[in-house]
């Protein structure tokens, strides 16, 4: 094929429409890829906005339930006393109603006077004050399954937390000793601490062994509100109006 002067004007209008439909091509083309590129752009950015919204839904969710589980704790506490004044009075007439429900031939108990309770974590919480007094309990019984269900209701009494530390239990062997009768919790006397005493008074008794001995310590912790009334306890280590045990 021979290109003359004459020819190439013949086609000038088709190397017109060739040249504009490959730059309207190539203009669709790079306008396709720069759409692309910005849907892409945009598509990320709302998949992270929804990432985020989805992240504070479950922080949401999450503090709802931990609004829910302190709730529950702090009712469950309350519930127990956690948060009541330390009345050692109450105290000694549940050790007393506990004796004479278990039929224990004796009860011996110390209490030492409360103080500030430091976890071994060095934990704190910044809107309770921790406090526990050391109790040391000495019991003798006549059959086991009376220590064991003394030791396992004492602490759940509804009057704060009870943790035993340490108990050792030892069967006793000694001759016969001479044990009161039970009486009824109205019957019990308070005795000073100076000398620590059974939890009743005999009233009449028989000869018998008791067949178990234990020593038992244990802290007695309350909770108090920070700001509150909080009954501080006095040089002695008891609440205002109290007497020694």
């Amino acid at each position: 094929m021979i290109f003359t002067r004459a020819g190439f004007k013949a086609l000038k209008f088709a190397y017109l429409v060739l040249f504009a439909g490959l730059a309207v091509g190539a203009f669709i083309v790079v306008g396709s890829y720069l759409y692309w590129q910005t849907e892409k752009k945009n598509d990320q950015q709302s998949q992270r906005a929804l990432q985020d919204l989805r992240g504070r839904l479950n922080t949401a969710i999450r503090d709802r339930e931990d609004l829910r589980g302190s709730e529950d704790t702090y009712k469950s506490l309350t519930a127990r006393g956690m948060f009541l004044h330390e009345e050692r009075f109450d105290l000694i007439e549940a050790l007393a109603a506990l004796k004479y429900r278990h039929q224990l031939a004796a009860l011996t108990y110390e209490v030492a006077p409360q103080r500030p309770l430091r976890l071994a974590s060095g934990a704190a919480y910044t809107g309770v004050n921790l406090f526990a007094s050391r109790v040391k309990l000495k019991i003798r019984a006549l059959h086991d399954a009376d220590l064991v269900a003394f030791l396992d209701e004492f602490p759940r009494l509804q009057r704060g937390f009870f943790p035993l530390d340490r108990c050792a239990i030892k069967r006793n062997v000694l001759p016969p000793v001479v044990t009161p009768a039970p009486t009824t919790p109205s019957e019990e006397e308070v005795i000073p601490a100076s000398a620590p005493v059974m939890a009743t008074r005999p009233t009449g008794g028989n000869l018998t062994v008791a067949a178990l001995e234990a020593e038992c310590s244990l802290d007695w912790i309350t909770l108090q509100r920070k700001g509150g009334d909080v009954g501080a306890p006095t040089a002695s280590g008891l609440p205002p109006n109290a007497r020694p045990l």
